[in-house]
């Protein structure tokens, strides 16, 4: 076999040794995505609760994936973990088609594609159920027409836009900063191309594809923006310190994967920036071509518009939103690295022997990352989430009414396994919740009891930090009556506190 077979072999070694150790986690938004998909397979809505459509899932076409897993027959967390695995190798296969065009030494493409499979978010989110490595293969399939030889076929990249929508609403405006870039770069290569034609191209592909869906959504939601981008931000905020925290945060994101090799490209930067003053850097023309320009510039402006969206947004930030970055912005890296090493012979030993050093550094630190951290927090949490929540669930279905009404704050795997009708607290898909949320803010709505000024719900299952908040109070002629309490040690990866979850039973003493 060659290099980039041996490349293939071994990043799907890593992928399905991630598979192993993370096999069987699961988040409650994974629940969220399952009872989606339960009821458009068996009652034809797009709904979380029957008889209600709401645009509460971001990731619509992850839902149709679903459903037609379900369909063939599979269990519904057989169908989510292998749509899961089916969209990782999907993103691997993406990336090594990017490898195969760029122009780098043989022997960094198996090297690169392995760095992309180790990424532990990318292993974390592709084991969850969550659509995120879906959303990455399909930004490496928009940076295609980057590395391309040919011209770029418009209607199919808006049509690869037009898919990333519906899997993260995010890419709707993402993917057309690429344009910019992918415009010059047609212009360099085939002048003679209209740029109107090629962007009036890719809107048709976009429309094509996307275009259904927000016909639908505006008639069957009133919308056309899921519910969970008003619920999880907030007005436009450029107050410096708000805006350094956020990005501080998203690039630690990002950072504690790749931070190595941000280290390795620095010190060949700065390598190449000393050779070329003292004249040994040599060779005509321009350091970088127009593929490694094209794609860094796409990559960069992407995290820059991405990661600068969610600051201005007050976005808070978890690696699953920022993991589709990660492959392009390696790409982007090892291309300009390449160049310059190409230009600094003298120097080329060294620069190389430092960058296989910073990749086996970040190895090594994903590794870590994933053995020390990811799987015994995926491990205590998946069990947490069938012991509390679903276990919550459960005892709702068997001991409730069929029109019991739930409210939560965390909906997904109580809703899926208590099939009652659920009130939910963070506006995901309870539109009044949502408003009165985004005026007073949710975590000030839930406590306050604000929200019983909208419909007095049977029962609540809610979420806090030390003892149950709600036990043996009345809030507006309601009375709370503690039924039973359950934990989690945590509820991300980073918030390490334990949270108590308590369910009660509401009694209106009002008139």
């Amino acid at each position: 076999m060659g290099s980039r077979a041996w490349g293939l072999v071994a990043a799907f070694a890593v992928l399905t040794a991630g598979a192993v150790l993370l096999w069987g986690y699961q988040t409650d938004d994974t629940w969220i995505h399952l009872r989606y998909a339960r009821n458009l397979a068996e009652r034809g809505e797009f709904a979380f609760n029957p008889g209600e459509p709401s645009y509460g899932s971001t990731a619509p076409l992850w839902i149709f994936s679903l459903v037609f897993l379900m369909k063939l027959g599979l269990a519904p967390l057989v169908a989510v973990r292998l749509l899961g695995l089916l969209s990782g190798a999907a993103l691997l296969l993406a990336a090594d088609r990017l490898l195969s065009r760029l122009s780098l030494p043989a022997a960094w493409r198996p090297a690169l594609l392995v760095l992309v499979a180790a990424d532990a978010w990318f292993l974390r989110w592709t084991m969850s159920g969550m659509e995120t490595p879906l959303a990455g293969a399909l930004l490496l399939v928009l940076l295609g027409p980057a590395v391309a030889a040919g011209p770029t076929a418009w209607v199919a990249w808006g049509a690869a836009w037009g898919l990333g929508t519906l899997v993260r609403p995010e890419l709707a405006v993402l993917a057309p900063t690429a344009l910019p870039w992918l415009l010059w770069l047609q212009r360099r290569r085939h002048p003679g191309r209209s740029a109107t034609a090629s962007l009036a191209q890719a809107a048709a592909g976009w429309l094509l594809v996307a275009g259904p869906w927000f016909v639908y959504a505006r008639f069957a939601f009133g919308r056309i923006v899921p519910g969970t981008a008003a619920a999880k931000s907030y007005a436009p905020n450029l107050d410096p310190a708000s805006l350094a925290s956020h990005l501080a945060r998203s690039l630690e994101q990002i950072g504690v994967v790749q931070g190595a090799l941000w280290l390795g490209l620095l010190f060949v930067a700065l390598r190449f920036l000393a050779a070329r003053r003292r004249g040994e850097a040599g060779g005509e023309g321009p350091t970088f071509g127009p593929r490694a320009l094209a794609l860094a510039g796409i990559a960069l402006t992407w995290t820059a518009a991405l990661v600068g969206g969610y600051a201005v947004k007050q976005v808070w930030t978890i690696s699953r939103y920022l993991s589709p970055l990660h492959a392009p912005l390696l790409l982007a890296g090892a291309a300009l690295a390449a160049a310059m090493v190409r230009r600094m012979p003298a120097h080329a030993g060294a620069a190389r022997r430092v960058l296989a050093a910073t990749a086996v550094l970040a190895l090594l630190g994903n590794g870590a990352l994933l053995a020390v951290k990811v799987r015994p927090y995926a491990t205590t949490f998946t069990r947490g989430i069938a012991e509390c929540l679903t276990g919550t669930g459960l005892w709702l279905r068997d001991n409730t009414p069929p029109d019991a009404v739930v409210a939560a704050v965390d909906i997904g795997a109580v809703g899926y396994a208590s099939e009652r009708r659920i009130m939910d607290l963070a506006g995901l898909v309870s539109p009044g919740v949502r408003s009165l949320g985004r005026d007073m803010g949710f975590e000030a709505m839930v406590a306050s009891g604000r929200w019983l000024e909208l419909e007095v719900p049977d029962y609540l299952f809610d979420r806090t930090l030390g003892p149950p908040r709600w036990a043996g109070r009345t809030v507006g002629g309601v009375e709370f009556v503690l039924l039973e309490t359950c934990g989690i040690a945590s509820v991300g990866l980073r918030e390490a506190e334990p949270w108590t979850f308590a369910l009660y039973r509401l009694v209106d003493r009002r008139d």
